[in-house]
């Protein structure tokens, strides 16, 4: 995109699973079967000084968008950063050194987008959650105490090497309380104080707060500060003044006020795929593509195409309307050949009907994104996969480099970084 041109240079820097089961999670998570004494990380006012816990009020509220704008701006000034996931629960597959790891999804991003960041995978993923591990744990097949050791010597490995860490949570604060590893619980295990994101409002946001403050303070940790997030442009100097008001009674400051951006949150082609279980059958090199607009052409209710498509719209097609789909060939390639225009569009079929090898070639030619979706896993209206899409939240890919710049500078513009690591 050419609003992305300023971010050039930093672009091209990014560039560069019973007892089988319990062996395996013993040889992925277990380092020792001893419970060391814990370590003082040559005190604490010394890691506080070197690293930070970002958690947030909930899911979905820019936890990982916080902190990826904290690393990229740290990475700015210079310094040698670490980043760690010491709790995960979406695990990926990544290869270091010859060998294959179940590291927390967003740690495959981070080292991905930074490969300069200093420390091993297995220390910035130290515990990652396989499935069925919570059930081990109550079953006292895997020790709480020993996951927790692994986190404290990771970090202590990421503290002595870096000049900062950036620590994020899982969820909210109480994630991970059924197994007594909950992010307060982490944070005091490894003298951290917190900053947390919560989303942008007052009353509610402010509610959720408490609720995750109060586990804070049983822990015993400090809540540094927090920071808002998605928060309504026409409101956000009323809600910055008011949400200051309320922190300033229990000596919290806040660190940040981040509005919304209407792209960031967008959903990508590549996100359909995993949320729907689709396929590709055209232009899978525009599988980052995102839509700004989405449109049901059903048989039951067979609309047509407007007149005039807009830019970025995305159509859910039943698989019987191939009179749509010629038609949203048809005027993509006037807009091209015509205006010079690409509409940037693309859809997703659904039905029993094969679409043909004409109008699949069309939409390559046309550069038209189209994922194939089982009829057997939808409803044959389109309407539960039409909520399906609209109801998702968009989380960061690692592919996406073009929005992580985007998202970096945004987030990097409404920070205090100086009062977040101070």
């Amino acid at each position: 995109m050419s609003s992305m041109k300023p971010s050039q240079a930093f672009s091209s820097s990014l560039m560069r699973r019973s007892s089988s089961l319990a062996r395996s999670v013993s040889t992925l998570f277990l380092r020792s079967s001893s419970v060391l004494p814990r370590r003082s990380f040559s005190g604490s006012s010394d890691v506080k000084r070197k690293a930070v816990m970002v958690a947030a009020t909930g899911q979905h509220h820019g936890k990982t968008t916080v902190t990826l704008g904290m690393v990229h701006k740290l990475l700015e000034r210079g310094k040698k950063v670490s980043y760690q996931k010491p709790v995960g629960q979406q695990t990926v597959p990544v290869i270091c050194q010859g060998k294959e790891l179940q590291v927390d999804r967003d740690v495959d991003i981070f080292k991905h987008v930074w490969p300069q960041l200093v420390g091993s995978y297995s220390d910035a993923s130290p515990v990652a959650f396989p499935p069925g591990f919570t059930r081990m744990v109550l079953d006292g097949k895997v020790q709480t105490r020993d996951l927790v050791q692994r986190c404290r010597e990771s970090f202590a490995r990421l503290v002595e090497a870096s000049d900062y860490v950036v620590v994020e949570g899982t969820g909210h604060i109480g994630v991970g309380s059924i197994i007594d590893l909950n992010n307060a619980q982490v944070a005091a295990e490894l003298q951290l104080d917190v900053v947390i994101v919560a989303p942008g409002g007052l009353g509610v946001s402010f509610d959720v707060l408490a609720a995750n403050h109060a586990l804070l303070k049983e822990h015993g940790v400090r809540l540094k500060g927090v920071v808002l997030n998605k928060v309504e442009e026409k409101k956000k100097e009323m809600i910055e003044h008011y949400y200051r008001k309320a922190l300033q009674r229990i000596d919290v400051p806040l660190l940040g006020v981040i509005p919304s951006d209407a792209d960031l949150p967008l959903l990508s082609m590549k996100s359909f795929t995993r949320l729907l279980n689709a396929q590709f059958l055209s232009c899978q090199d525009k599988e980052l593509r995102f839509f700004r607009r989405t449109r049901l052409i059903s048989q039951v209710n067979p609309g047509d195409l407007p007149l005039q498509i807009p830019a970025n719209s995305l159509f859910i097609l039943h698989s019987s309307r191939a009179d749509s789909l010629q038609a949203l060939i048809h005027q993509h390639k006037i807009a091209r050949e015509g205006e010079g225009k690409d509409l940037a569009c693309g859809v997703i079929v659904f039905g029993p009907e094969r679409v043909s090898d004409a109008d699949i070639a069309g939409l390559e030619q046309e550069g038209i994104p189209m994922l194939y979706v089982s009829k057997k896993d939808f409803d044959g209206t389109g309407f539960t996969l039409l909520e399906k899409v609209m109801g998702h939240t968009h989380k960061h890919h690692k592919a996406d480099i073009e929005r992580i710049v985007r998202t970096c500078q945004h987030v990097g513009q409404h920070i205090d970084l100086d009062a977040i690591i101070a």
